[in-house]
């Protein structure tokens, strides 16, 4: 069949999201498949480094609405399927296949950021309420998440497929190690907890903060805490709480990094640090996995299905459980070298199990399926 592949490349300031497709888009180029598939750009943001894949800039269809530029590119290419590797899907004219990232705005309403601000809570409601019972398929990357789809808008069980999301193993070749001029540059200790996470609500930086207090009482352990990301609203609240609670010196504040210096961050860190409040999936800790670095997380719906054993888990609503985690994979003593030792281990077997061309394969298998019903009427 034709597959067009709908991608937004968002950048990196506003989360993992391009990772994702960037990713998935390299598994397309990777194997070889009976489908055909066309890149339909709608963010401005392949490059043409991506070489022998079609790519179609929907651009040059003219300054219309994006599901007319999608329509139009359905017609000109004969297109049999969409897929979008992205949540905001349209309702076109042929069988489409949605991603769902997460529904947090259904689970946790009380976050400004899926309910007043960005992508409101009637502007996502309205959008998966529309996209959700058409689509053909519907991929998510959890149990937990299938379930929330089958709870929330009552989709047929067998429409929604779950597909673990791919680890980016490309990021390897992205950048060499230069410890000393890295921790000069930014003006690091030899040991730091790393959190990457654009500074909105629920990335949960207070109770990291607080977590800090607790290792610093408890534990007499002062680990400095790296935070990258840029600031989507919540950063001057989380710059009071660092003076109020005296974690100045402590805490490095780096903005929005490039990808090579945070690749390189993650390589340095001590492990990485990821309090977030919403998942089930996300990008982080399969990044730390891929590059050798410890993770300790939230234990979230669905979180021990993506992360399996290879994260030190924690209640990321209770800060001393934070600082017990942290304590446990940082703190000094052999038991804590070993548990690094394990963490490191299972998450790079972890990762290597979740390759971005076995989710492509996975997705033509259903394809596959999908194929004897959608041959029962013309193309485009």
């Amino acid at each position: 069949m034709k597959v067009g592949v709908v991608t937004r490349i968002f950048g990196p300031d506003i989360g993992g999201g391009h990772v994702v497709q960037l990713a998935i888009i390299g598994g397309i180029r990777a194997i070889k498949t009976s489908h055909t598939f066309f890149l339909l750009d709608l963010g401005k943001g392949i490059s043409c480094e991506l070489g022998e894949l079609p790519i179609v800039d929907l651009a040059r269809f003219g300054e219309t609405t994006e599901k007319e530029l999608l329509e139009s590119a359905i017609q000109e290419l004969g297109l049999d399927v969409v897929w979008f590797l992205h949540p905001l899907a349209e309702c076109v004219s042929v069988p489409f296949i949605m991603t769902v990232w997460d529904l947090q705005h259904r689970r946790q309403p009380y976050f400004p950021e899926v309910s007043v601000t960005g992508w409101s809570w009637p502007e996502r409601e309205r959008a998966y309420r529309a996209t959700l019972p058409r689509a053909s398929r519907i991929l998510t990357g959890t149990q937990a998440g299938k379930n929330e789809i089958l709870h929330f808008y009552g989709v047929h069980a067998d429409n929604v497929k779950v597909i673990p999301i791919p680890a980016p193993h490309d990021i390897t070749n992205q950048t060499t190690l230069d410890t000393a001029a890295l921790r000069a540059r930014f003006g690091l200790p030899e040991k730091f907890l790393l959190y990457p996470a654009q500074f909105w609500p629920h990335k949960n930086h207070i109770n990291l903060l607080l977590a800090l207090e607790e290792l610093r009482a408890k534990y007499s352990l002062n680990i400095a805490l790296v935070l990258t990301g840029s600031d989507q609203g919540n950063r001057s609240h989380v710059e009071e709480v660092i003076q109020q609670k005296q974690l100045t010196h402590q805490v490095h504040l780096l903005g929005l990094v490039c990808r090579e210096d945070l690749i390189q961050l993650y390589r340095c860190a001590t492990a990485l640090i990821f309090p977030t409040f919403f998942g089930p999936d996300n990008i982080p800790p399969l990044e730390a996995f891929v590059l050798g670095c410890p993770v300790i997380a939230s234990r979230l719906s669905g979180s021990e299905e993506q992360l399996g054993d290879a994260a030190q888990l924690f209640d990321p609503a209770k800060p001393q459980e934070i600082a017990d985690a942290i304590a446990a994979v940082c703190g000094p003593g052999y038991r804590t070298v070993r548990l690094r030792n394990r963490l490191i281990k299972k998450g790079f077997k972890l990762a290597l199990r979740r390759s971005s061309p076995d989710y492509v394969r996975n997705v033509c298998e259903i394809l596959d399926e999908f194929e004897p019903v959608r041959r029962c009427w013309p193309t485009g």
